[in-house]
């Protein structure tokens, strides 16, 4: 398993003016260590992503998750 450098707890505290930049994998993965079900780790990725706590890099960067 690939080593989260954030916890949900941290990524959650971030503000939209510094966002966290971070992959696809390591936002789920931090996620998904404090989540009782994929349900939940998606709607929290999409949160955290919508709000502008974190920024995606890689190929999973589109902003808008609608667009996929």
């Amino acid at each position: 398993m690939t080593a989260v450098a954030h916890t949900l707890a941290e990524l959650e505290k971030m503000e939209a003016s510094h966002p966290e930049t971070l992959t696809l994998l390591d936002l789920v993965a931090a996620v998904a260590d404090a989540s009782a079900s994929a349900e939940e780790v998606v709607a929290t990725v999409r949160h955290l992503i919508e709000t502008g706590r974190v920024t995606l890099i890689g190929n999973f960067r589109c902003p808008d998750l609608t667009r996929r």
